[in-house]
This record gives C-alpha cells, structure tokens and sequence, in this order.
C-alpha cells in the first residue's frame, strides 16, 4: 500500500484521532464520518481523507465499502505477534539510545520515573500505562533510527490499545519501578550492552506475564 505523504493538518488531525483510538475515546466498532472531522477540524475534505488513509495503514480504522469506515476491533492474535516482536527491537533501541540519546530525552526518562513513584497503580492505571508508553517512545526516539522507530511506533499502538482496554495494572510495582530505573541509568551511563540487556529482561518479563495471562 502507498504511504501517504503528511502535511501539518493531516498530521494533526492524524495524530488526534490515534491518541482517542488508543485511549479508548473512540472504541472498536464505532463510526467515523468525514464530514464531522471536516467540521470539527475546520479543513476540507482531502486532509481528513489522507490521516484515515494512514490509520487504515497502522491498523486502527477500516474501510467496508458501501458502509462506513469504523475503528478496528482489537485483534488478540496481532497483540500477541506484536509483543513477540517487540521483546528483542526495544531491547535494540536502548542500546543505540545509550549511544545516542540527548541529555533532554534522558532528563525526560528520570521525570516519568518520579512520577511514576507518585502514581496510585489502581486509581492511576491510565496514567501508568501512558507514561510507560512514552518512557519507551522517549527510547526509540533516542535511537534516532528511524526504520526502528516506524516499526516500533506501529507495534507499540497494538498493544497501547490492548493495554487500555484490559484496564491494566501492573502487578509487580517494585519490580517495574526498578526494571525501567536500571533501562535509565544504563542509558545515563552510555552503556549500550548494560541498556540492552536491561531491556530485555524487563520486556521478556512482562510478555511472559501477557501470555500467561491473556494468550494461552
């Protein structure tokens, strides 16, 4: 399929529609008519069309032809094969983001983890699992590849959107505080082996949990 090259409002309207898909403000099966978007975005019909091209591209919205488009239900197999995937390219990222990484995006990291030392893991579920994605993106982002970075940010709306919809609450809070502290100070440290490793353990640790628990 042709990717379809964003322009600013394609890109905005693009990114906003994600966001809600992901969050759960927009949920699988529902609706979505171009003329509101066009009304609500205040644009014409062209950048509203090109941003659903892209969310039909990553998977969030389908089109059915002579019916309508609507949010794509959520796929348990593709969470499960995107998890897979994603245990050994994250582990990959931090250590190119070791090398990489600004002094902002590891600042960026050490604040999520103060917050996340704040956090009511029941009452602030969704919080943690927002500031978890974006710790990880910061990662990705540091690796500045961006090959590694399309593939990861199409894998990470599989399982953000999962993560949402299970309401999940992290079952081993000490255990995941420290695991992305060690992901930071390796990072901090300029240790591309010591991220990488750290990395991965705590991301294999948390798709064994997925698997146990939700893919047989």
């Amino acid at each position: 399929m042709m990717e379809v090259s964003m322009k600013p409002a394609n890109t905005h309207i693009f990114d906003t529609l994600k966001k809600r898909i992901i969050n759960l403000e927009m949920k699988p099966g529902d609706i979505i008519l171009d003329k509101t978007l066009i009304e609500e975005f205040g644009v014409s019909r062209t950048p509203v069309r090109e941003a659903l091209i892209k969310l039909v591209q990553i998977g969030l919205i389908e089109t059915r032809p002579r019916i309508g488009t609507f949010v794509t239900q959520i796929d348990l197999k593709s969470v499960k094969n995107a998890y897979e995937v994603k245990k050994n390219l994250e582990g990959l990222a931090a250590e190119l983001a070791a090398a990489r990484a600004t002094d902002e995006e590891i600042s960026e990291l050490f604040e999520i983890i103060n917050r996340f030392a704040h956090y009511d893991i029941i009452k602030d579920y969704k919080l943690c699992i927002n500031d978890d994605q974006r710790f990880h993106q910061i990662i990705r982002q540091a690796s500045k590849n961006e090959m590694l970075i399309e593939i990861l940010d199409q894998l990470n709306t599989k399982t953000a959107r999962f993560l949402q919809s299970i309401e999940y609450k992290i079952d081993d809070f000490d255990w995941f505080y420290e695991t992305l502290k060690n992901m930071a100070h390796a990072i901090e440290e300029r240790n591309p082996e010591k991220a990488r490793t750290t990395t991965e353990e705590h991301t294999l640790k948390f798709v064994n949990q997925m698997s146990k628990r939700f893919f047989g």
